[in-house]
């Protein structure tokens, strides 16, 4: 049973968080499926309104065949290698929100955008990731 919390609970309580930003802000019923795309943040929430199984689907899975397995092999491992893999979690982050938010960025919008996205995507990443892995070590102590 731990195993399944440890599976399912961190992608949801990360989605569960978003999910309620996203359906209580004011614009969630004017969002519409056209408005994906445009590199802004109602673009983004209604990514996040029209896609999130599929978004929760590969969570699940990257929690299962990613997550899971590095973080037994870290737990019981030094303070050293505990502060590496953040690092390379860190770094991993960094790269796919540069990623993310060149391929949405508008060149006629200017740099000062393009870094406005990966700020953005970047705290967002952030922010699921520490609630993912605070959910770990709770469930694992």
């Amino acid at each position: 049973m731990k195993k399944l919390l440890k599976v399912f609970l961190p992608p949801f309580a990360g989605f569960l968080m978003y999910f309620l930003m996203v359906r209580y802000s004011s614009y969630y019923f004017d969002l519409r499926i056209d408005q994906m795309g445009r590199g802004d943040l109602l673009s983004f929430m209604a990514f996040y309104r029209y896609m999130l199984p599929l978004l929760f689907t590969v969570a699940v899975l990257t929690q299962l065949l990613v997550v899971n397995p590095i973080w037994r092999s870290v737990i019981d491992r030094p303070t050293k290698t505990k502060v590496i893999y953040t690092i390379s979690l860190l770094f991993v982050c960094l790269v796919f929100a540069a990623g993310i938010s060149y391929c949405i960025w508008d060149k006629q919008d200017g740099i000062h955008h393009l870094l406005m996205q990966f700020v953005f995507m970047s705290a967002v990443q952030s922010f699921y990731w520490v609630i993912n892995l605070s959910i770990l070590k709770f469930l694992s102590s």
